[in-house]
């Protein structure tokens, strides 16, 4: 580590904390992303979900929903394309993936 890279990942960092307080949650897609950012696990938010009676048509949200919305293209906004990132290097550290 040096200073120029230090100093991109702490830009890096304070952009991911802006648009993830600046996410507007206006549909379920949006929803899943920001809650995603918050939390960092599919698993914390398809129970959030549940806990606050939202569901995917008739039946409950699974955490392999939320993945499924994470994964997705197009990306719905910036933030998208950052937890994809981190969703994608969450899932490769996973051992039993």
């Amino acid at each position: 580590m040096n200073l120029k890279r230090a100093k991109q990942i702490v830009k890096d960092l304070n952009n991911f904390i802006k648009l993830t307080e600046e996410c507007t949650a206006d549909t379920f897609e949006k929803k899943a992303i920001k809650e995603y950012a918050i939390h960092g696990s599919v698993s914390k938010v398809s129970d959030l979900f549940n806990e606050q009676g939202l569901k995917i048509g008739n039946k409950k949200v699974k955490p392999s929903d939320i993945s499924k919305i994470v994964q997705s293209k197009p990306h719905v906004n910036e933030l998208h394309v950052i937890v994809q990132k981190i969703f994608n290097s969450n899932k490769k550290r996973m051992p039993y993936s």
